[in-house]
């Protein structure tokens, strides 16, 4: 069973949750490249063209090369997608290459989880073996089965990482708790009170911090 507490949501997630419940993406269905087009103010258009977004003041435009096969073409999409909401819209051509190679790695994260949110995957019936769920956001998302399978390692990694970092809390939470003197049984305040009794009687005092 997966353990979503332990999973937690970066900057970039939020703020994709945050647009998508404010233009009403509750079921994995909604996810539409028209319907989130339309309903953020982008015009889309499907052209014999290289892929791009390009924003001129109030107007914004993704173009997207309707040569690809389909899967292609909605992962196109939410790249171009990316680039336009990161501010990336634009020639990159004139751009040093390290700062295009960011800007790339930036829509390729935002398409991740644009085409497969978190707050939408948390609510997926869990299959009853852990392979399988790869295919299940394949088929729910209208992703291929590679970029399932990414966003699969991903989740399970950061789960891994949220439940080892919430196991370090509570061990040093333990060891505090058991240094803390009001936690001390009885047995062990009258061995700590003895000891301090015979320091004093040899006249070195104690001193507690």
């Amino acid at each position: 069973m997966l353990q979503w507490t332990y999973y937690k949501l970066t900057e970039l997630e939020k703020q994709i949750t945050s647009l998508y419940q404010s233009i009403e993406i509750w079921h994995p269905e909604d996810i539409q490249e028209n319907l989130i087009a339309a309903r953020i103010g982008i015009k889309l258009r499907y052209e014999d063209a290289p892929s791009l977004a390009f924003e001129k003041g109030k107007y914004r435009c993704i173009v997207i090369d309707n040569t690809l096969a389909l899967e292609e073409q909605r992962k196109q999409f939410f790249h171009e997608f990316g680039h336009l909401l990161r501010g990336h819209a634009g020639n990159q051509s004139v751009l040093p290459e390290l700062f295009r190679d960011l800007q790339e790695e930036q829509a390729e994260h935002f398409a991740t989880y644009a085409m497969m949110p978190a707050y939408l995957i948390m609510n997926l019936p869990v299959p009853e073996y852990e392979r399988d769920f790869p295919y299940l956001l394949s088929s729910s998302f209208r992703v291929p089965v590679d970029t399932a399978k990414e966003r699969w390692d991903q989740i399970k990694r950061r789960i891994s990482a949220g439940a080892w970092e919430q196991e370090c809390i509570e061990r040093e939470r333990y060891r505090y708790k058991k240094a803390d003197p009001a936690n001390w049984c009885d047995e062990t305040k009258k061995i700590f009170r003895l000891a301090i009794d015979r320091k004093m009687q040899k006249g070195q005092g104690v001193i507690i911090r």
